[in-house]
């Protein structure tokens, strides 16, 4: 039986040689970056790394210093013409974190990208309530804007840019200002939207929790290079380097040196005591050992472990409540960072102070080479 080929995603932005400096001082450099047609392509990082001045670029906001932006018509953003730009610029839509609203009705700030682009009336109210049906603000239609709570106006907002049926959606941060609830149920909508209507979309945070839930790819940059571009579950099982495990929320990655291997299964030294990794090591060689909080058991019992081959005495340093979550940090004569739920803190009677075993298997150890 033959196996069709793979059929490869087209690409709808393509970065090449990008770089950007405000004031003599370098905040972008880009080798490449691909934005595949219809995909959610999220872009993560600290404060200043860069994010926030990629959208405005590919926007046609700004003109790089250096490198190149392929569109998908295959127009290069180094020799746009005025009509090129602005053509493009008609297929493309930005949402920012605040709702930037005009003290007018809700349908007179979805309708007002259509009345710029000349749509006539008919048309116009077809699609306008067509938005306002699919993000739930019919009965709000006709209230001021500007007396909307945070929720419903960042909505407005969205609505605004997905009437337009953007060939590209760029978010900056677009729920960062909502609390908790608001923004996991906004988001969840709002997503579900884009993938429904097949918009490719940039969206930048820096909260790496919501990406990992919502995008089919994450680019995390810093300091204005990219660091790992790849799936959710790349990202978060395989980070290339510290500064990715350190930003997707790893607390413990721990220095350590290879001491035998043996059939793929390696013995690494950290702070005198042996650490089982699943992983391939020349003996001397310095690793970096890379263990989630989530992967980490903490147990009264140490035959409790199961089929875990890391099994240390600690001791609990240190406890801090994160929503229905606990962490614990653990001295194992090094320090290891584990999440529990709050019910089983409860249930084991565990406080700060207290001798447990702390356990992980040799799988769920990721291996930075340095």
């Amino acid at each position: 039986m033959r196996v069709a080929p793979a059929v490869e995603t087209p690409v709808a932005i393509r970065i090449e040689g990008l770089k950007h400096a405000y004031q003599g001082h370098t905040v972008l450099e880009i080798d490449a970056l691909d934005v595949r047609e219809g995909e959610v392509l999220a872009l993560i990082g600290p404060n200043g790394a860069g994010k926030s001045t990629l959208l405005r670029l590919i926007n046609l906001l700004e003109r790089p210093g250096q490198g190149d932006i392929t569109y998908w018509d295959g127009s290069h953003l180094a020799n746009l013409s005025r009509k090129q730009r602005r053509l493009l610029g008609l297929q493309m839509a930005m949402v920012f974190q605040d709702a930037l609203l005009f003290k007018r009705t809700v349908r007179a700030n979805i309708s007002y990208g259509l009345r710029v682009r000349g749509m006539g009336r008919k048309e116009r109210k077809g699609q306008i309530d067509e938005m306002l049906d699919l993000l739930g603000l019919g009965e709000l239609a006709d209230r001021d804007a500007l007396s909307l709570s945070g929720g419903e106006a960042q909505k407005v907002s969205l609505g605004r840019a997905l009437v337009l049926k953007p060939r590209i959606l760029l978010m900056d941060e677009p729920f960062a200002s909502l609390d908790y609830p608001s923004r996991m149920a906004m988001r969840n909508e709002i997503m579900g939207i884009i993938k429904e209507m097949g918009v490719t979309a940039l969206y930048v945070t820096h909260d790496h929790h919501e990406v990992l839930e919502m995008a089919d790819r994450i680019a995390v940059l810093h300091e204005g290079r990219i660091q790992q571009v790849g799936t959710p579950g790349d990202i978060f099982n395989s980070p290339v380097n510290e500064t990715v495990a350190s930003f997707i929320g790893v607390e413990t990655i721990l220095e350590g040196r290879a001491v035998h291997c043996k059939e793929g299964l390696t013995c690494a030294r950290v702070n005198g005591v042996d650490v089982q990794v699943l992983a391939e090591a020349r003996t001397g060689e310095k690793l970096k050992l890379v263990i989630h909080p989530e992967e980490v058991l903490i147990l009264r019992d140490s035959a409790e472990a199961g089929s875990a081959r890391n099994r240390f005495k600690a001791r609990i340093t240190g406890m801090a409540v994160l929503g229905p979550l606990v962490k614990v940090t653990l001295d194992c004569g090094f320090r290891l960072v584990s999440y529990i739920t709050r019910t089983s803190l409860s249930e084991m009677g565990l406080d700060v102070g207290d001798e447990v075993t702390a356990a992980f298997k040799a799988t769920a150890v990721h291996v930075i080479r340095h």
